[in-house]
């Protein structure tokens, strides 16, 4: 398999339709089709349900390769970044973190600073991962989003943001966080199965049995939209990834008590040359 085939299947899974993806990649249909095929020859195994008209059904295979692409090609082109441009000057910073925290803090926050810097490019990139591993930042990024402390040679690791998590609920819903009974009773939407905050913060921190899952959605400001507009549903979330919905009445949050605060952390290169920028990320929990 080359580059280009993972990249080819990451788009295939994202939308499953043969002549969209074809168009967008600059292939005919049958090209794609014909290059689909020998790369599943290659695997060994079928990684799409051709369903005619409706396009395609990515397998679990299919998409968990299409997350491990994810990680190949960040690692790859933010390698090739820092290779084609001088590491001492800052005209390029790359940054990685978890997909709330990149969308509702680091943005903004680049939105209102990018005029400070008119010749830098600003790469960011979404973690395929719950937890954004040591090993992207050493990949070719100039920082990090942690979601643990990590120690290591010629690195340096700072709290960045402490997130406030909550029991995310619909403005009707009955939510006791001391009635195992009524939790149990809502509907609830989660990350995935294998990735689930709301096992590790409800059922590890409540003691109470896995609830019944309605909802899974690879993106958690989706479910905090679904559980707004459905009745007696719930999810798990940190506070700034529903602040809006909050605002506007249209869900409840309930804190987690004790067990509602968790640190985010920075990691970066010691000798790291965006010192200012940095010193701006680590000023976004002030």
């Amino acid at each position: 398999m080359e580059l280009s085939d993972l990249s080819l299947l990451q788009s295939l899974v994202l939308d499953p339709h043969l002549s969209r993806v074809a168009q967008r990649l600059h292939l005919t249909q049958s090209a794609l089709s014909k290059r689909l095929k020998q790369i599943e020859e290659e695997i060994g195994l079928p990684l799409f349900e051709r369903r005619g008209p409706r396009g395609l059904e990515p397998s679990p295979a299919a998409r968990e390769i299409a997350d491990l692409s994810e990680r190949l090609l960040l690692t790859w082109n933010s390698g090739l970044n820092r290779v084609l441009k001088h590491q001492d000057e800052p005209v390029h910073f790359g940054i990685v973190g978890p997909q709330i925290f990149m969308r509702e803090i680091v943005l903004p926050w680049w939105n209102r600073s990018a005029k400070k810097y008119p010749e830098l490019t600003f790469e960011a990139h979404i973690s395929p991962l719950s937890k954004v591993s040591f090993e992207l930042v050493q990949a070719g990024m100039d920082v990090g989003i942690l979601e643990h402390r990590e120690e290591l040679a010629d690195y340096i690791c700072k709290p960045i943001y402490t997130e406030t998590w909550g029991v995310v609920a619909h403005p009707k819903a009955d939510v006791d966080l001391t009635s195992q009974t009524k939790l149990s009773l809502l509907r609830w939407g989660t990350l995935s199965q294998q990735n689930n905050p709301v096992d590790d913060w409800l059922v590890k921190r409540q003691l109470m049995a896995p609830p019944s899952y309605r909802m899974f959605w690879n993106d958690l400001t989706a479910i905090a939209q679904w559980v707004a507009e459905t009745r007696e549903s719930a999810t798990v979330l940190p506070l700034h990834a529903c602040q809006a919905l909050l605002e506007q009445k249209r869900i409840q949050f309930v804190s987690l008590g004790r067990d509602s605060k968790r640190a985010l952390y920075l990691a970066y290169r010691r000798k790291n040359p965006h010192q200012k920028l940095i010193q701006e990320l680590l000023s976004l929990g002030e």
